[in-house]
């Protein structure tokens, strides 16, 4: 993972970024501080999704970024337009108040990243230098989560997917046929891979990040 740019000008030559804000003075604001933390990206920035899709038609721009609330529609839509006539291009939104209904339609969509407003610049620099490295970023990921290394077995995908279903650890001993403790012991597991607390945050971490449906 790329270091935690610390103040100093990071090189990212032939690296193109657009952003869309309908809020012209956090929009130059951000592009300004951008630009003097990596001036050699080049940085775009337009007030509407149409704004944005004509930049694009014109413009060879490697990521998107958008802000979750626009004037006209949303940064979940925006990105659906944008992939859908630019497939290639890496998108991502910036939101204030990201819940688990936003991560999982940010997914959906096709979004490599979901990043906080409440980022200070060097940890957007961060973010923004790793979806370039061709990574993804979710800030609603618990720390230490990384989906890449997440590796459940079938058995606990099964586990969580009765869960989820409302099943005891009895009951979901009886299905799979295998004793309760057997169910115990493979829950240690999935709460350590997950890093979960309980049962319950462990089914709605596998729900939200797409592990079981």
């Amino acid at each position: 993972m790329p270091s935690t740019w610390a103040g100093e000008s990071l090189p990212m030559t032939n690296c193109s970024l657009l952003f869309i804000d309908d809020h012209p003075l956090f929009r130059q604001g951000l592009v300004f501080a951008l630009g003097a933390a990596i001036p050699d990206m080049a940085i775009r920035d337009v007030g509407s999704l149409e704004e944005a899709l004509g930049v694009l038609d014109r413009h060879e721009i490697d990521l998107v970024l958008s802000d979750y609330r626009l004037e006209m529609g949303d940064g979940i839509d925006a990105i659906r337009r944008i992939r859908l006539k630019f497939p290639s291009i890496a998108c991502g939104i910036l939101c204030a108040d990201i819940t688990p209904q936003l991560s999982r339609q940010a997914r959906e969509c096709g979004a490599v990243a979901l990043l906080s407003k409440n980022r200070d610049v060097p940890s957007l620099v961060e973010a923004i230098t790793i979806v370039f490295d061709g990574g993804c970023v979710f800030d609603d990921l618990p720390d230490h989560l990384h989906l890449g290394d997440v590796r459940l077995s079938d058995r606990r995908l099964e586990i969580l997917r009765l869960a989820a279903y409302g099943n005891s650890n009895k009951e979901i001993a009886r299905q799979l046929n295998v004793t309760e403790r057997t169910i115990k012991d493979h829950w240690s597991q999935i709460l350590a891979q997950l890093s979960a607390s309980n049962r319950t945050q462990a089914v709605s971490l596998a729900l939200q990040y797409g592990l079981i449906e």
